[in-house]
């Protein structure tokens, strides 16, 4: 990895995912869209956050409407068993 690249995934305290991700970007580009890449690094590296945040909330989305359908399950067999 580059070291500038690396130093700032540190400075920014980006996943390993992240990290892999932009490095594989990173080897690609042209030198001079690599260096924009690196000046504008605190760009990126907020729109990371703002994706792993919404990724983080739809997560717990679909995991309390999965527990709230697991319950009406339960209900349903419970009720059953009653009658």
């Amino acid at each position: 990895m580059n070291i500038q690249i690396e130093k700032l995934c540190d400075k920014y305290y980006l996943s390993p995912k992240d990290r892999y991700e932009i490095n594989q970007i990173y080897n690609l580009l042209p030198d001079h869209k690599k260096q924009n890449l690196i000046n504008n690094f605190p760009q990126l590296a907020q729109k990371f956050y703002e994706i792993e945040e919404e990724i983080r909330i739809e997560r717990e989305i679909l995991i309390w409407d999965a527990i709230g359908k697991i319950q009406n399950v339960i209900t349903l067999v419970q009720n059953e068993k009653q009658y």
